[in-house]
């Protein structure tokens, strides 16, 4: 792969390769293309825990709590519930960014551009 970074000035060199950051491959695969639901995981624990500054019994407490919480979970998936679906928004922004990408060799570059551009503007 041509490095698009080595012949231009003025610019650095990515800390992160493209190869690290593109999420085509993730999209193509139907997983997840960014980290928000570990974002959304993080923001409900730290609700739950509603300490600032916790003691180590405490905070271990907590911990346990949540642990419990998510083999029960994965209890329940593996009997066949389904997980919480997500909100149909995002539920319909991934529909139309899998069929952009799924159909990426049948458009030209600038369309398929203009597509993600206006679906990750929404």
């Amino acid at each position: 792969m041509l490095n698009f970074f080595s012949g231009c000035t003025g610019r650095k060199k990515p800390l992160f390769t493209i190869e690290l950051w593109n999420v085509y491959d993730r999209t193509v695969a139907n997983l997840p293309r960014s980290n928000n639901s570990i974002e959304g995981w993080h923001n409900a624990f730290a609700k739950r825990a509603a300490i600032v500054h916790p003691s180590v019994s405490k905070l271990t407490e907590k911990i346990r709590r949540e642990q419990s919480k998510f083999e029960l979970d994965i209890a329940q998936i593996r009997q066949g519930q389904e997980p919480k679906p997500k909100k149909l928004k995002y539920q319909k922004l991934d529909e139309r960014i899998k069929r952009l990408v799924d159909d990426y060799h049948n458009l030209d570059l600038g369309e398929y551009l203009k597509g993600l551009a206006i679906n990750m503007s929404l």
